[in-house]
């Protein structure tokens, strides 16, 4: 069971990163996704980052126990934000196996996403009007596109991953913990956080509430899922933080998998018969086919290849 002490820092952690978006009130009617109030965000945050990454290796070094207490140096390097540093080793710099880590993470998101990436490839290569770079500036090139691919998968992943699991190792003794516990607990802190969207979209007015509270169930279940792939990433890489925001961030760009943008092309915007349609709606059931294949694959492939033997972290 959870201490108190050990339950306020947990939930410090958690709402520390909320908190900031609503330090102070925004211009009137300005929304979360207008560019002055993502900047006053953003900035609040990093402020408030930066204090935690002082201020959590700290509490945790003054709340250990005297058997098993953990300095704020050994605290703040367990954070795993400094590249090729892993804290439990006795020689610390391993870049390489930093490198072969996030590799092998990339690997396994791909075979997830097998199905979109050949779309993503057959659509550039088979449709000679669309355009790779077009694309990129489109999609990454603007402050919302920072926000969601680079800003949030960074901060998150130091709040909800790093520091919450950080503080479940440091302050409790792993007698008294399990892998379960790791995984679903602190993700479970993850998810909620996300409950906030509601306040806002009540606020916009532009749902009803039973969508908001629909939406809201749904975002709270799939973000504490996607925290329990982070956090077990997080352990069997020896607290490899970056394999963690790697991920993070490429799911943040592929995004829930929708329908083939190949097959909506050739049977939509550029409609064609005969032999491409039949390819195309072979096609079409591949990539559905794909989708699954990735799923069913991904138990296998977290196994095989997310973390090494000798680098994890054991209880």
């Amino acid at each position: 069971m959870l201490q108190f002490s050990t339950f306020l820092v947990l939930l410090y952690i958690s709402i520390s990163y909320v908190l900031p978006l609503y330090a102070t009130s925004q211009p009137e009617g300005s929304k979360r996704d207008n560019p002055r109030t993502i900047k006053s965000r953003m900035q609040k945050l990093t402020i408030m980052l930066i204090s935690n990454l002082f201020l959590v290796p700290f509490l945790q070094s003054q709340l250990s126990s005297t058997t098993s207490h953990i300095s704020f140096k050994d605290a703040f390097f367990g954070l795993g934000i400094i590249p090729g540093y892993y804290a439990a080793l006795p020689n610390p710099w391993q870049f390489s196996q930093f490198v072969k880590d996030l590799t092998k993470c990339v690997a396994m998101l791909l075979t997830l996403y097998c199905g979109p990436v050949l779309d993503f490839v057959l659509y550039h290569l088979l449709n000679p009007k669309s355009s790779i770079l077009e694309d990129f500036y489109h999609e990454f090139l603007n402050i919302w596109s920072f926000r969601n691919f680079i800003f949030a998968p960074i901060t998150e992943e130091i709040f909800y991953t790093s520091m919450l699991l950080t503080t479940y190792l440091n302050l409790i003794p792993h007698s008294q913990l399990s892998y379960q516990q790791l995984f679903w607990q602190p993700s479970l802190f993850f998810g909620l956080a996300h409950a906030h969207h509601a306040y806002e979209q009540l606020q916009e007015g532009s749902m009803t509430t039973v969508s908001i509270l629909l939406t809201t169930c749904f975002q709270i279940l799939y973000t504490t899922l996607f925290g329990g792939l982070t956090k077990f990433v997080f352990v069997r890489t020896g607290g490899n933080l970056w394999c963690c925001i790697i991920l993070h961030a490429l799911c943040n760009i592929m995004g829930f998998p929708g329908p083939s943008r190949l097959n909506l092309h050739f049977t939509v915007v550029d409609k064609k018969a005969g032999r491409i349609s039949k390819l195309v709606s072979i096609w079409n059931k591949c990539y559905f086919a794909l989708l699954i294949l990735g799923l069913i694959s991904l138990k296998d492939t977290l196994q095989t290849l997310v973390g090494t033997p000798g680098y994890r972290i054991t209880l």
